[in-house]
This record gives C-alpha cells, sequence and structure tokens, in this order.
C-alpha cells in the first residue's frame, strides 16, 4: 500500500471517531448538547431531558427497538458463555519398525515412457504434415493456394522463390513476378543467378543446383558429377529442406556420388515421411515391400493416397489387389486406381483395363 493510501485511511478513521463521538455527546431528538445526558438501555441514543426520551419512545417506536436489541445481545452472550464441543481425540500415529516403504517412482517412470511410446505411435499413424521449405511455407505466393501433390514446383533463379507450375506458365515474362527484376535470358545468367544463391546458402537453391548437376546440363556448361550433387544436397538438408532428403536418400541407397549406405537411406526417408510428405511416405513404403513388411508398406501406401499422390494410390490398388498388408479387395483396388486414370495415369488405365474382371467394370 503507497503511502498516501495510508494517511486517506488514517485520515478517513479519525473522521469516523469525531462523529461517533459528536453523536454521543448531542441529543438524537433535539440535537442539543446539554451538560448531563440520558443513556438509552440499549446503547444506541441518548437524550438531554425525559420529554425528549418519552418522544422517541411513545411517538417514534424506540420502546419496542431497545427491546429488541437488548434480547438479541442477551443471546449472543449466552451463545458465547456455552461451552464449544471438543473435537475427538485423533489416533496416535502409527509406527512401522523395518525397512522404508518402497517409493512408486519405478511405476511413475513406466507409465510417462507408456505415454510417450504411445504418442510416439500416434504420430507415426497421422502424421502433421509440414511444409518443406521452412523459409517459404506450404503455399504459392502468388496464387495463395497449396501445394499440388502431384505437380512440380518451379524455382525462380531470380530471387529464389518457389511458385506452382501453373503460376509460372501464366505470368512467364521479361521481368519476375515477384521481384521485379529483370528475367535471365541465357541459361549461363540463370546459373549465375542460382550460383549466388547458393553462395548465400539458400537451400532451394542447393538443391536445385543438385538436380542439375545430377543430370548433367550441357546449355548450362555444368558436367554430370554425381559426388557434387550428392553433397549440395547434404548441405540443403542440413538448412531445412525437406525436398532433398529423397534424392539424397536415393543417393545412398544406389550408391551414386556417395558410399552404398541402406540404413542411411531408409534414416532421410524416414525423417521426411514423418513430415507428411507424401513422396517420401510412398518410397519408404516400396522400400518396406522390398523387405516383405507389406502391412508397413501398406500403411505409409494410404497415408500417401489420402494426400492424393497418385503413384501411392497406383501401389494401394495393387496392395488391395494382391492381398499385400491387408486383405483382397477388388472393389477398392478398382476405386483407387479409378481415381489415378482420372487424372491420366496411364499405369492405372492399364491395370482397370488389365486385371479388374469384366463384371467389376461394367457400370
Amino acid at each position: 500500500m503507497k503511502d498516501w493510501q495510508k494517511k486517506q485511511m488514517e485520515f478517513e478513521q479519525v473522521k469516523a471517531r469525531a462523529k461517533a463521538l459528536q453523536l454521543r455527546l448531542t441529543c438524537t431528538i433535539c440535537g442539543t448538547k446539554p451538560k448531563t445526558m440520558l443513556n438509552c438501555p440499549c446503547g444506541t441514543t441518548q437524550y438531554c431531558s425525559t420529554e425528549c426520551q418519552r418522544i422517541d419512545w411513545r411517538d417514534r417506536g424506540h420502546r419496542k427497538a431497545c427491546k429488541k436489541i437488548r434480547n438479541e445481545r442477551a443471546e449472543e452472550e449466552k451463545r458465547a458463555e456455552a461451552e464449544t464441543p471438543m473435537p475427538p481425540p485423533s489416533p496416535p500415529p502409527e509406527v512401522f519398525y523395518g525397512p522404508a516403504p518402497r517409493s512408486h517412482a519405478d511405476e511413475v517412470r513406466a507409465r510417462i515412457a507408456a505415454e510417450h511410446e504411445a504418442a510416439r505411435v500416434r504420430r507415426e499413424a497421422n502424421p502433421e504434415s509440414k511444409p518443406a521449405s521452412e523459409r517459404f511455407g506450404s503455399r504459392c505466393p502468388i496464387c495463395l493456394e497449396e501445394w499440388d501433390v502431384n505437380d512440380s514446383r518451379v524455382l525462380l533463379f531470380c530471387c529464389c522463390r518457389t511458385i506452382c507450375r501453373s503460376c509460372h506458365d501464366k505470368t512467364r515474362g521479361t521481368h519476375c513476378t515477384l521481384c521485379r527484376i529483370p528475367a535471365p535470358k541465357t541459361a549461363a545468367e540463370h546459373l549465375a543467378h542460382l550460383r549466388r544463391h547458393v553462395e548465400n546458402e539458400v537451400p532451394e537453391a542447393m538443391k536445385t543446383l543438385g538436380d542439375i548437376y545430377r543430370e548433367g546440363r550441357p546449355n548450362h556448361g555444368v558436367v554430370k558429377s554425381a559426388k557434387k550433387a550428392a553433397k549440395l544436397y547434404k548441405r540443403a538438408v542440413e538448412l531445412g529442406d525437406m525436398d532433398a532428403t529423397i534424392p539424397l536418400s536415393t543417393a545412398y541407397a544406389t550408391g551414386d556420388g556417395v558410399k552404398l549406405d541402406r540404413k542411411k537411406a531408409l534414416q532421410l526417408i524416414r525423417i521426411s515421411s514423418e513430415r507428411g510428405d507424401a513422396h517420401a511416405q510412398r518410397n519408404l513404403g516400396v522400400y518396406h515391400r522390398q523387405d516383405k513388411k507389406f502391412e508397413e508398406a501398406f500403411r505409409l501406401f494410404k497415408m500417401a493416397a489420402d494426400q492424393g499422390f497418385t503413384d501411392a494410390e497406383i501401389n494401394l490398388g495393387h496392395c488391395y489387389r494382391t492381398g499385400e498388408g491387408v486383405e483382397v479387395n477388388i472393389t477398392e483396388a478398382k476405386r483407387y486406381w479409378e481415381r489415378a486414370a482420372a487424372k491420366g495415369h496411364a499405369h492405372a488405365i492399364f491395370a482397370l483395363k488389365q486385371w479388374i474382371p469384366d463384371r467389376q467394370r461394367r457400370p
């Protein structure tokens, strides 16, 4: 409490005591200050004479109020004088002889470990989809639509921003749509812009330059080099680009530019799969199918197909047709192949014609 608040409270208390004293020195009826006061038995009023007392008792009805106040005070005194019942004595504390009781720390640790394991299983069963690029998010910066899992994205070499294929085809011109600088005209200019972003350690630029080294593009003046591509992929993954984990895991699985390491390839593709990437989930499902882990492969194909990835829908249809990881269900196989065929996938169209019986193909 502040000093001014304390002083204000003290002033109010002094003022209240002065007011009470003023009331005790004046007559309740006429307000005069006689030398002697007649106090009422209830102690709430005082009079200067018997005439003022008669007026208060007869005309104002203070007689009944005075009697009521005295009766209430007497009852309160009786209740206060009455003996309160004592609580029953508490039993003496029990004394145990021997070793101290065992703590429940082991049970608590086991329960916490079980909860963490259950959370991990739920997280793997339904991973939360995260943006492939931590810098630019999961939407096209022009149309603000989420990335199409079946459509490739285009990296603008001038500003190193990623846009969808549809926006790139619509906005292609002499100037960049986002940074408004003149677009590179030759392949050498494109590569110079890309290398500048690589020097600034932009992960998307590193992944794109790695693709160029992996394929080898003479028009860009780049000779095919799997080692340089793998090196760029590694640095892009370290900087947080999840798109680079797929070609890097493929390089470890095939030994292209790096030492053959299937365990490392599975570890990389699993990281991207746990982040909800449909391509990684499909590739990891293929690895599990090769290892005869059909139930795990079916689960991964199902998660990728639920995101609309066409290749995963093809694999899931084969699982339903052959019974790998699930019971044979021609109806479900047809449904997933029809979804892929509606997007123009040639393998799905062939599968519908070749493996679905005629009675299943009829409307």
